[in-house]
């Protein structure tokens, strides 16, 4: 093993200087090298499956996977499950929990154990992989695509660094569909097409692990129950190349405005065309349905090494972070948007301990670093960088990350705009939230237009409407005088159409504050699970009712006798991140690599928060210490929070 590992870092320092060179390769393979040569004489008389094997193998140095006997009994048992249980959501969630918490120590152990395919695969996993991939290629539904882009995207035996195995097997085309695509001729209409009818079944149900997974064998994939983003994309990019369609995970290191980074399948249809696909949708309707969410990077997951590729270019004692510690790895993120190059003026250069400086984006608890580049002199150029997000310029080395100059805003035009405090003047800010509000705010909208009505009819038809829902600025409890003639037995609240009738909590009051409470609950129990009227006055502002109708959707109840109410107290379905009365808050703004503290405040029943002599320009993050942990950066500009 220690033979191994030296040959392993010889390989290492010979690829970043001579990416091409086979015999580097074939020698990191020690051992194995006899069935890498295998593959090459098998081949020595089919020019074109020799290229391939020379690509595959000159490429098999960067990739490995991981072994040990907790990865070993992870996958078995995961296995086992998929592959005998069936049940919902809940029932996964608490498989997975069990199964993690067998092995997550030893996993977090063995991700140390790396498997390299250089010196373990053999010749006849290597060709049954090439043959198997020639099969599917030029037909009449692919031809249109060169060799080059069948090598990348198509050839590979691997998508990530989960397990080798035979995954063509498992998703292999059958004869009736091979014939159905036969009959067309070569048209990137027909490739899209194929690749919608073949992804159009899956559908997803994602677990957030709260530890190191180690990616599934492909083969494992096609009766997946639960998994991460990245797990549906690897199965996508599987049943794709399987029929000899390009593809590849394209991902975000880290949103731009939210939590957490993405992975997803990328279908190359050619010509520079990329479209981006997920479980449960069209092909094309991946980023319509994250309209909110801002990408800083989007990079390819390769399985050739990239010259370019920070890993390629740096020195082998340079500290890189993870996601760049690979050179198998492109930058496409001009294929997806409108981007812009951002040189930074640098502080201190000589403290980066290396040759690169790196952007970072905020991920609503620390920085998260999201590309790089060169420093030269005082300045570092980055390359394509997403608009409409906020970067904070660092270093890294052995200590982390390190502050390298000042925190600022890629606006939607591609301007750079610094949010460095100005403390020389000051201004008052209200707040009404700590999260940005576009979920929030698609339930407000959806409460417009509803209903209030009295009766002394069950079924309303003497209805009285005592109040309609204006247009509303937030989200958050309102409360309704009410004034009417006469005493009524009936209250119900009418939903507009589509709306599915989605409020969190409704409460009815008399003229002396005394809670007017239901006798018997009344209207639509067409209802998701757990989404019924109990909901409404169950104290959680997370519960809300969620009719399955569309259509004429109410509830309400009858009162114990006739009577008049005074006030509505109502809340539309949330997100539980607008200010709630007497929790803790504390309002921090950033100034040069930290969050200084602008003082707590307790939540009030108006919900807005008052702080005077904030400073001017600054970057500020509102924090609540009594529960949650979606909190989100902000500038406040004409008056309202703008969310980062």
């Amino acid at each position: 093993m220690k033979k191994f590992t030296c040959l392993l870092s010889l390989c290492l320092c010979l690829f970043v200087c001579c990416k091409d060179d086979m015999e580097a390769v074939l020698q990191v393979a020690g051992d194995n090298r006899p069935e890498l040569e295998k593959v090459l004489s098998h081949y020595r008389d089919e020019p074109l499956k020799l290229r391939a094997a020379r690509f595959l193998i000159g490429n098999m140095d960067a990739h490995y996977c991981y072994g040990g006997k907790a990865v070993d009994g992870y996958y078995h048992d995961m296995d086992s499950l998929f592959a005998h249980k069936d049940g919902d959501r809940g029932f996964w969630n608490a498989q997975y929990d069990s199964v993690l918490n067998l092995y997550s120590k030893g996993m977090h152990a063995d991700a140390g154990h790396r498997l390299y395919d250089v010196a373990h695969l053999k010749s006849d996993f290597l060709i049954a992989s090439i043959d198997s991939a020639f099969n599917v290629w030029r037909r009449n539904w692919n031809k249109q695509y060169d060799f080059d882009v069948f090598c990348r995207y198509v050839l590979p035996y691997r998508v990530g660094e989960e397990r080798p195995d035979h995954w063509r097997a498992e998703f292999a085309m059958s004869p009736g569909e091979v014939s159905d695509y036969e009959r067309y001729t070569d048209n990137y209409s027909y490739a899209y097409n194929m690749a919608n009818t073949r992804l159009q079944w899956i559908r997803s149900s994602i677990y957030y692990p709260s530890c190191f997974l180690p990616d599934f064998p492909l083969s494992m994939l096609g009766h997946l129950k639960l998994g991460t983003c990245k797990e549906y994309a690897h199965l996508c990019v599987a049943l794709l190349r399987t029929a000899g369609i390009p593809s590849a995970v394209d991902f975000v290191p880290q949103w731009g405005n939210r939590s957490l980074g993405h992975e997803w399948c990328a279908v190359l249809l050619g010509e520079g065309v990329t479209i981006p696909f997920a479980p449960g949708e069209r092909l094309g309707e991946h980023f319509a349905k994250r309209k909110e969410d801002r990408l800083p990077k989007v990079f390819r997951q390769t399985f050739e090494k990239r010259p370019e590729s920070l890993r390629m270019i740096a020195r082998e004692d340079e500290m890189l972070p993870k996601v760049f510690d690979t050179p198998c790895i492109a930058d496409v993120t001009d294929e997806y948007m409108e981007t812009s190059d951002v040189t930074v003026c640098l502080e201190h250069p000589e403290l980066a301990g290396s040759r690169f400086a790196y952007l970072a984006v905020f991920n609503d608890r620390e920085w998260r670093i999201v590309h790089w580049g060169r420093i030269c002199g005082k300045r570092a150029v980055f390359k394509s960088m997403g608009r409409g997000v906020v970067y904070l310029p660092v270093y890294y080395g052995k200590s982390g990350m390190l502050r390298a100059g000042d925190v600022f805003l890629l606006d939607k035009h591609g301007r750079v705009r610094s949010l460095e405090p100005d403390e020389t003047g000051g201004r008052t800010l209200r707040l009404k939230r700590k999260f940005r509000d576009d979920r929030s705010n698609q339930f407000l909208q959806s409460v417009i237009g509803g209903k209030f009505q009295v009766a002394n009819r069950e079924d309303f038809s003497d209805s009285l409407t005592v109040h309609v829902i204006p247009k509303l600025e937030d989200n958050r409890y309102h409360t309704v005088q009410l004034s009417y003639e006469g005493e009524y037995k009936y209250f119900r609240y009418l939903s507009p159409d589509w709306s599915r009738g989605n409020m969190a909590e409704l409460y009815t009051f008399d003229a002396a504050g005394d809670t007017l409470k239901p006798k018997r609950l009344l209207g639509n129990f067409h209802v998701r699970p757990w989404c019924g009227v109990e909901n409404l006055f169950d104290g959680n502002v997370l519960s809300f009712y969620d009719s399955h109708d569309v259509y004429n959707v109410w509830y309400g109840w009858e009162m114990e006798r006739p009577g008049k109410i005074a006030r509505i107290r109502f809340l539309p379905r949330n997100d539980d991140n607008f200010i709630r009365e007497g929790e803790d808050y504390e309002l921090l703004y950033w100034k040069r690599g930290r969050w200084v503290s602008l003082g707590h405040k307790k939540g009030n029943a108006e919900g807005v928060l008052t702080y005077d002599r904030a400073p001017l320009h600054a970057l500020f993050l509102l924090r609540n210490h009594t529960k949650g942990h979606e909190e989100r950066i902000f500038t406040y500009e004409s008056g309202k929070q703008v969310w980062w």
